[in-house]
């Protein structure tokens, strides 16, 4: 599936959950990061090493964000 091709090791939101976290500042004042789907502005995004830890917590802390994921990886 198209998901599980593109991540490996990534970042999520702590807000939304979302895995569309990018770099949006660093230098003097340290990392922030960018969730692409809900604009939130983090200092300590999520770390997960694969899609299947991703799922796994997924499941239990977002219930409806998982299912969502878990049909978009089925087509």
């Amino acid at each position: 599936s198209h998901l599980r091709m593109i991540m490996t090791s990534f970042r999520i939101c702590t807000n939304c959950y979302g895995y569309r976290v990018y770099p949006w500042m660093g230098f003097m004042t340290g990392d922030r990061y960018q969730c692409q789907d809900c604009e939130e502005i983090l200092i300590m995004p999520l770390e997960f090493d694969s899609i299947e830890d991703y799922l796994a917590f997924l499941k239990v802390q977002s219930p409806e964000k998982f299912s969502k994921i878990q049909k978009k990886m089925e087509d």
